[in-house]
């Protein structure tokens, strides 16, 4: 009981007040957000496509209405070819086309007719519009190909084709794809290296916390009042804990369901892994608290510690764009751990197949506890 008593008051003195919930609360909660709207999204957008169709007869149009038909293409019609070019150079448009003069005749001839494609470099949406315009135009040589063959010609051959071209149309026969979902979206390892920041910042600010106490001598007050020292000791880890998992709660519910930002994996395992993950942050905030024994000297592990370990971690930048020497150096720092067990439950596996994960951030914890231990010692001050 007096445990709980002692991280409730670590709470009110943490959280309980307007400063605390901006710092800890919703400015890192907004932040994570605000970065997932930079870099982490996973809306996709049409493509916007301007094109002229110089073709007479029916063909040019029966190509435009497939490929307007396609949900990726936002198709807008320009008034000439100069017009166009300009439009690409500009960048009005990534890519664009040119349907020629004579395209129907080409094609009711049997002769190969193209689509003229306009672009400023090759990139993914000028490959993929390209192959659904070869898509649709070899297929309406297919249809007259085999209209031909029976002996049709002229408008009898053109009325036969666009009867065959409506049924078609319909997409009575259609392909399903279902996504499973299998891959990991590539910006988020940075949103949750950004999450895993503000937990040890929020982690550390409690730690100062205690290591006040114990400058002003609360700590040894505390402790010839009938409270144990393992009380004294498991309220303030308590309490700490209490406080970063408020923050690891707020900022999964804003994300998840007010940006509404798709993690690939449950609610449940990506908030257990980051449990873990605390745990880890208090035994290297406790462990660097220990050492430095002043609580003044406090701030130099948001720049000593945390951001140099966030960096080799993987938080900002994948691992494996950093040299090999540093990839195995990254297997040191908790963040590493939990960046993987999320990507790799993002990418299919379960909770169950990151006990090594959990075992190593549970090694963390009480290695660098047990080393931190001693701030938590109340018949002790600091060192002035």
């Amino acid at each position: 009981m007096n445990s709980l008593f002692i991280a409730l008051n670590m709470l009110r003195r943490t959280l309980f007040h307007k400063k605390g919930l901006l710092l800890h609360l919703l400015i890192p909660a907004i932040a994570v957000s605000l970065i997932i709207g930079l870099l982490g999204g996973q809306e996709v957008h049409q493509v916007h496509v301007r094109y002229i169709n110089m073709d007479q007869g029916t063909m040019g149009h029966l190509v435009l209405e497939e490929l307007a038909s396609l949900p990726d293409y936002r198709l807008q019609a320009e008034t000439s070819e100069v017009g166009l070019k300009e439009d690409v150079i500009k960048q009005k448009s990534s890519v664009a086309f040119l349907i020629p003069e004579g395209f129907s005749e080409q094609l009711l001839r049997g002769s190969s007719a193209e689509v003229t494609l306009y672009q400023l470099s090759t990139n993914e949406a000028s490959i993929i519009l390209k192959m659904n315009l070869d898509s649709i135009v070899s297929r309406l040589q297919q249809t007259i190909t085999l209209h031909a063959d029976q002996g049709l010609k002229g408008s009898t051959l053109l009325e036969a084709v666009d009867k065959t071209w409506n049924q078609m149309k319909k997409h009575q026969v259609n392909a399903h794809l279902t996504d499973y979902n299998l891959y990991v979206n590539p910006g988020m390892h940075i949103v949750i290296g950004f999450m895993l920041m503000f937990m040890m910042v929020v982690v550390n600010n409690t730690v100062a916390v205690i290591m006040e106490d114990r400058r002003q001598r609360t700590m040894a007050r505390t402790y010839t009042a009938p409270v144990r020292a393992l009380e004294i000791m498991v309220g303030n880890l308590l309490g700490s804990f209490l406080v970063g998992t408020l923050q690891i709660l707020v900022i999964l519910l804003v994300t998840r369901y007010i940006t509404h930002y798709e993690y690939g994996l449950p609610f449940l395992p990506q908030f257990i892994i980051l449990e873990f993950f605390l745990l880890a942050s208090m035994g290297i905030a406790s462990a660097v608290a220990g050492m430095v024994r002043n609580s003044t000297n406090m701030s130099i592990i948001n720049s000593l510690v945390i951001t140099p370990t966030c960096m080799l971690g993987g938080c900002f930048w994948p691992i494996s764009l950093m040299p090999e020497w540093m990839q195995k150096m990254a297997n040191f720092v908790p963040q590493k751990w939990a960046i993987d067990a999320i990507a790799r439950m993002a990418s299919g596996q379960t909770l169950s197949q990151m006990w090594m994960h959990m075992g190593v951030l549970t090694l963390f914890a009480l290695i660098l506890l047990g080393v931190g231990s001693v701030i938590l010692k109340p018949g002790e001050a600091e060192a002035g």
